[in-house]
Order: C-alpha cells, then sequence, then structure tokens
C-alpha cells in the first residue's frame, strides 16, 4: 500500500505541499533577465524550507542548482571539499559529463594532498628493545585561502561550460560559527562572480535576518529576504483530503482542519500527524476527529526524544520561562512571579530566546512559544510530573 504521508526529509511531487506564492517570487527573482539577485530564505525548523530548496531544482531545466547543506560542517578545509563535490556531483548528473567530473576530482584530490597542512608520525622498531620516531611536518595553506578557492570554483565551472548556477546553502547558520572573517569573504565572490547566483538557508531566522539586517554586517543588505511563513489553511487541508484520498480513506472538512489546527500550520507536523492517523486507521475507510486525537498523542509521545534533547539544552533559567510560557503566562511580570526572579533578570534571556526564534512577541507585550507543538509537549509533561521535577530530569 502507498505511504500518503513522508517524514524525516524532504519531499517532492505529490508529496509537496505546494508553496506557489514562495516559488514563483524565488523563480522570478532568479529568471535568466540579465539580473543576478540572491536570496536569504527566512524559516523556523519544521515549516518546510529544505523541500522548497529540492522543488526549485525542478523549475528551470536550463539552470543547474546546486543543493549544499551546511549541518554539521566542523572546519573550513571539510567546508571547501564538500562544496567543491558537491557543485561537480550536481554539474555531472545534469550534464552526464561524468569524464569531466572524475577528471577534475582527481586533480582536486592530488591538489588537496599537496596542499593540507598535517603531522604524521612514524614509529619504527629497530629492535627489540630499542625505538626511534619521527614527525613529519607539510607545509600549511591558510584555511581561509582554501575556502575562499572553494567558492570562487562556482564561476570557474560555469564560465568553462557556459552554464548558469544557482547555489542554494541550507542551514547556512552553521556557518556563521566563523562570524565576519567567512561573510567578508563570502560577500567578496558573492559581488564578483556574474554566472551564478545565491539561496541562502536557515532554520534560525532571527540570526539570519541579522545579516542582510544589522549595517555593520557584511551582507547588510546583500540579499533579498524571503519569509517562508506557516502553511496557508486552504492549500493545506486541501492537501491533507488529497493525501488521504490517494489511499482511499475519506476525511470531512472539519476533520483536515482539526489536523490543521494541531500542526498549527507546520509542514513537518502535518506530514507526522498525517502519517500517524493513516497507521492508526488503517483499516477504516473514514477517518474521524477522535482519530486525529489519538493520533496527536501518540505523535506527541514520539516527540519526546527530540523535544526534550531541544529542551535540556536550555540553561535553567530559559527552562524555567519556557515551562512557564508553556503554562500560559505571557507577560514579563506573570513570569517573574511565576518563576520568583526579579523582572531586571529577565529581559536578556528573553532576548535570548526570540534572537534563537525559540519566542516570539506577539500583542505588544505579551510573549508564547514560536512552535505551538513544543509548547503543548512542555505543558503536557510538567503538568504531569511538576515543573521544577521536569526540568530537573532534563538537566
Amino acid at each position: 500500500m502507498e505511504v500518503p504521508f513522508v517524514v524525516g526529509k524532504p519531499v517532492t511531487g505529490k508529496h509537496f505541499i505546494d508553496r506557489k506564492e514562495e516559488l514563483k517570487q524565488i523563480t522570478t527573482l532568479l529568471s535568466s533577465s540579465g539580473a543576478l539577485n540572491n536570496i536569504i530564505l527566512l524559516a523556523r525548523r519544521r515549516t518546510g524550507k529544505s523541500s522548497i530548496l529540492y522543488n526549485l531544482k525542478e523549475q528551470n531545466p536550463k539552470t543547474i542548482y546546486v543543493l549544499f547543506d551546511a549541518y554539521n560542517i566542523s572546519t573550513k578545509e571539510r567546508f571547501a571539499k564538500a562544496y567543491v563535490n558537491s557543485i561537480l556531483d550536481t554539474y555531472a548528473e545534469k550534464t552526464s559529463d561524468e569524464p569531466y567530473k572524475k577528471k577534475l576530482k582527481k586533480v582536486l584530490v592530488e591538489g588537496m594532498d599537496k596542499l593540507q597542512g598535517r603531522i604524521s608520525d612514524v614509529d619504527v622498531a629497530l629492535s627489540e628493545f630499542a625505538r626511534f620516531r619521527v614527525t613529519f611536518r607539510e607545509p600549511t595553506i591558510d584555511p581561509d585561502e582554501l575556502l575562499e578557492g572553494a567558492l570562487k570554483f562556482a564561476e570557474v565551472l560555469a564560465v568553462e561550460k557556459g552554464i548558469c548556477l544557482v547555489v542554494m546553502i541550507d542551514e547556512f547558520q552553521e556557518l556563521l560559527k566563523w562570524k565576519d572573517d567567512f561573510l567578508k569573504i563570502f560577500r567578496k565572490v558573492m559581488q564578483s562572480q556574474q554566472h551564478v547566483s545565491y539561496i541562502l538557508s536557515g532554520s534560525a531566522p532571527t540570526a539570519m535576518y541579522e545579516l542582510i539586517d544589522k549595517a555593520k554586517s557584511p551582507l547588510y543588505r546583500q540579499l533579498i529576504p524571503i519569509r517562508l511563513k506557516k502553511l496557508p489553511k486552504k492549500d493545506a487541508t486541501a492537501f491533507i483530503k488529497e493525501r488521504f484520498a490517494s489511499v482511499e480513506m475519506r476525511v470531512n472538512d472539519d476533520v483536515s482542519e482539526h489536523l490543521f489546527e494541531l500542526s498549527h500550520g507546520y509542514a513537518d507536523y502535518i506530514q507526522r500527524l498525517g502519517l500517524q492517523v493513516f497507521l492508526l486507521c488503517l483499516d477504516q475507510k473514514l477517518v474521524a476527529k477522535s482519530d486525529v486525537d489519538r493520533a496527536y498523542e501518540e505523535m506527541l509521545v514520539r516527540l519526546d526524544a527530540d523535544f526534550g534533547s531541544t529542551l535540556s539544552q536550555h540553561s535553567e533559567l530559559e527552562q524555567e520561562i519556557l515551562i512557564t510560557l508553556a503554562a500560559g503566562k505571557t507577560s514579563i511580570s506573570a513570569i517573574s512571579r511565576e518563576i520568583r526572579r526579579p523582572q531586571s533578570t529577565l529581559p536578556k534571556t528573553m532576548c535570548r530566546l526570540m534572537s534563537s526564534d525559540v519566542v516570539e512577541k506577539y500583542y505588544g507585550a505579551k510573549y508564547r512559544i514560536a512552535d505551538g507543538v513544543f509548547s503543548e509537549w512542555i505543558y503536557r509533561r510538567t503538568s504531569l510530573r511538576g515543573a521544577q521535577g521536569f526540568r530537573m530530569s532534563l538537566l
């Protein structure tokens, strides 16, 4: 039997909840009109940003879209190697120019062996009783030079092969650990390229927005922002009904709307909750609201490890604030009274939670957890164990 929903990876085709407006904006900005635009895609986790990037690759067959995932890139040397390989692999896949890819990769590997600095120890046994060790140090290369060379490669390839490239860097916030030095190099290379456009995407939209909004940022006003909001109710409910219909299950309007509301408009939760409903109702032809409620409870249980890890990464004070927000306290004064801390100690922490996009401000001076499902999970777990005991169990 076909599985109507997909969880844990980007989706395309019939499993993609269409983002007509955002796709149209991006493809218009990247159209071959002679003007090269660079875009920053601002989106929270679970809103489907990676799926947007995957689906963009199908929009314009004349342009080669390269999707590079910066998640868990620890060093500039690793970035350089992975970045160039990603461009080469995509080029060969789209053009079937495998010989060029193999030839260039051989040259690059040989060059990296010569350039990358490394220390190797050779331990030699002279006899049963005597040993000696020799350390060889090879010439080193500046990691920034290696990184800059990798970033320039897209333009070199585009010019040599007479093509246009769109390089999409997902989880760009992972590269911000290199601070302004990296951003200055990136800006210099980006501005010098005539055949390459960029789409930067990250799951920390506040931090990403600061890249183009703060005057001191090297990327200040260098990219066009497109904010990926929660899914529109009309499109999402239509998708839900169509997906269940594909496996001969019927959901009425009130049921599809209920599933949408419990998911808070997040693409990932719609997929997760939809899949859980499907698994619980395999022998049914009609899905009821009560089935969605049962599936929602099961989904929260399955998210225990993910949400528990997320919460435990916050400081003690941040956890107390999140638990209080989940319980419905929305003002600084109410939070202060609940956790018994002076109001003066809270603003800096609240700003930190908002800059990481965990908390959002609404209706003037009210606060809430940005992810409604995460908020519900915290509330249910703390109401069962008690806020203090729950927090301690996560430390």
